[in-house]
């Protein structure tokens, strides 16, 4: 009896300790975390940090579409590996910036209904998007059809969230500019849907290198001043 009892105490525990100490403790932390104030004499920024939340009705789009099984938002401490490098990855779009890229701190995701972080990066991380993301029009071609910026590209496409409808009179301001091979049938022009506007807003509204308080930064991110 003492050792069965013995044997559900330690497979209780085995159990119990890990998801304590991995997901309890953590969401008790977050839990409590509440934006900090600048220091403009030490920082260099006025207001608060994390400074914006991120488009939250876009973000829904992306969980639902599944974007976050092929793209992490977690930029790695620079000793995990050369992530801060990697041109585009933040405000600084040189091919080698002057200093990494910091990596992600809990609060960059204060302001977000989920955390993102992904589980794999089969594409690029999307934490600092909005800094490298294209012209609007040319998001909603590479969301459209993937392969029209990248032959090799292995994005879905997400035709789902556009519309082919018959021109009416002139073309739509909205109509997509797709390349010959991409393009709808003569008369028929591709629109995007509310909901592929809101992912385009959450994917533009993806910057999560703002300096954190109390620490040096390379660049300050001009909607921090406001």
């Amino acid at each position: 009896m003492m050792n069965f009892r013995t044997f559900i105490l330690g497979l209780a525990a085995s159990f119990g300790l890990p998801w304590l100490c991995l997901i309890v403790l953590p969401a008790m932390k977050y839990e409590a975390l509440t934006p900090v104030a600048y220091d403009k004499d030490k920082d260099g920024v006025e207001g608060y940090f994390p400074p914006a939340p991120v488009n939250g009705q876009g973000q829904l789009v992306y969980v639902r579409e599944g974007c976050n099984q092929c793209h992490t938002q977690m930029i790695r401490p620079i000793q995990l590996g050369l992530d801060g490098w990697y041109k585009g990855w933040g405000q600084d779009q040189e091919g080698r910036p002057a200093a990494p890229v910091r990596s992600n701190v809990l609060r960059d995701y204060l302001s977000e209904k989920y955390a993102l972080l992904g589980i794999q990066r089969v594409g690029p991380d999307l934490a600092n998007y909005g800094w490298r993301a294209p012209d609007v029009n040319a998001l909603h071609v590479h969301l459209y059809a993937p392969r029209s910026v990248h032959d090799w590209s292995t994005m879905p496409s997400y035709k789902q969230l556009y519309k082919l409808q018959k021109i009416q009179g002139p073309e739509s301001e909205r109509a997509l500019k797709l390349p010959k091979h991409f393009a709808p049938p003569a008369g028929y022009e591709v629109v995007p849907t509310p909901e592929a506007d809101r992912l385009v807003e959450y994917l533009l509204s993806l910057k999560k290198d703002y300096p954190v308080p109390g620490q040096s930064a390379a660049v300050a991110a001009a909607p921090a001043k406001k």
